[in-house]
């Protein structure tokens, strides 16, 4: 019962989340047409933290005024399909809402459809400004392209596994792409909370802040709602375990060998370590954490399968370390040094945790749900 009445809770506050922000999303870039719309993220957004912030120097609304009315077209593509579509995915994650399959399936269809056009908006977008006319630059530029493909692959994946009857697959890659269009509001109110926080700061900082956050915790929010849908943890014979202490030492020494390579690539680059940094860092060491102690919870409770799940998701967190150094160089090639350094922060924890949910997914392709079980999604 404990565990239903806080799935109630999470479902219930991620549902407020997207009714809330999509109206916002949907009309902000309706204004660019119709310049007396209401605004109504600006004036969330200046009443939290002030029009100096909001609206002033450093802000989105001011920075990039000009780029955003040059593409409002491929915008409004992105957001108006984007904002529908997180009110879709919400809803499907329901058990109410679902228990009539067919109308989960015409819905589940759109928000793929949905979800899929604000994407090719996106693309599209990201092409025409490039790295350079993206708000803060380089990093957050290579962020968003990371969000997008990590979209499309998951609504894709989600769509084709369903079609194939791989439930267990399904509800995993369409919790991942729900996860990462989240990462619109969650922003949001990260600029909130940061921007009230913070004093002194400007947009800049707080998109880049929370970026990196967001970096972890939108993969860790994936990973967690895959782990609340696996219902009955069990494994196909014809899946093999995975390697055993020699895997784990393997990427514990990668990354114990890369973390002082680092550290000095850092301390030569900059003068200390800035908040962003921080924010990202504490994301990842919390949801390092929380990986850890899940598996050895389940390592305890003698759940196998969702302590060999736990220990990929574990792994991932660890392989973050290399990855972030191998990504810092891959970027410097094109970027300054500063820039290709962001670039990695914003990306290296998202592509590590990916590739250990979708090994935990596709190791998931044999498992056969009853079908008492395939109405429910969350125990909501």
């Amino acid at each position: 019962m404990r565990d239903m009445r806080w799935s109630w809770v999470a479902w219930a506050a991620v549902a407020a989340v997207c009714v809330i922000y999509a109206p916002m999303a949907i009309e902000y870039t309706w204004r660019m047409f119709n310049p007396s719309a209401p605004g109504l993220w600006d004036h969330v957004f200046a009443g939290a933290v002030g029009d100096d912030q909001a609206l002033g120097t450093g802000s989105v609304h001011l920075e990039q005024a000009d780029v955003y009315a040059e593409n409002r077209v491929l915008l409004l593509f992105h957001t108006t399909a984007g904002g529908i579509a997180i009110l879709i995915f919400a809803a499907q994650f329901s058990a109410r809402f679902r228990r009539n399959l067919r109308r989960h399936r015409v819905l589940g269809r759109v928000g793929v459809t949905l979800a899929l056009v604000g994407m090719l908006g996106a693309f599209g977008y990201l092409l025409a400004v490039g790295p350079e006319r993206t708000f803060d630059g380089p990093a957050f530029y290579l962020q968003l392209w990371a969000l997008a493909l990590g979209t499309v692959i998951g609504v894709i994946g989600g769509f084709a596994t369903a079609r194939r009857r791989q439930i267990a697959m399904h509800r995993s890659l369409m919790a991942y792409a729900f996860a990462l269009l989240l990462t619109a509001p969650l922003l949001r109110i990260e600029y909130l909370l940061l921007g009230v926080l913070w004093s002194g700061t400007t947009q800049v900082e707080t998109n880049m802040a929370g970026a990196a956050i967001l970096a972890t915790l939108a993969p860790l929010g994936a990973i967690l709602a895959s782990r609340a849908m696996a219902g009955h943890d069990r494994r196909s014979p014809t899946v093999r375990p995975l390697p055993g202490r020699n895997l784990d030492r393997a990427v514990g020494i990668a990354a114990l060998a890369t973390l002082p390579l680092l550290v000095l690539r850092h301390t030569e680059t900059f003068d200390g370590i800035d908040r962003i940094t921080i924010a990202g860092l504490c994301a990842m060491l919390a949801g390092l954490a929380t990986a850890a102690t899940n598996a050895a919870a389940a390592r305890k409770a003698g759940k196998d399968v969702a302590a060999e799940e736990w220990r990929v998701h574990t792994l991932a967190f660890v392989a973050g370390v290399p990855a972030m150094l191998l990504l810092w160089l891959a970027y410097d090639a094109p970027f300054t040094t500063g820039e290709a350094f962001f670039g990695a922060l914003l990306t290296a924890p998202a592509v590590t945790l990916s590739m250990g949910l979708l090994l935990v997914v596709w190791r998931r392709r044999t498992v056969v749900i009853p079908q008492s079980d395939r109405p429910r999604l969350l125990p909501i």
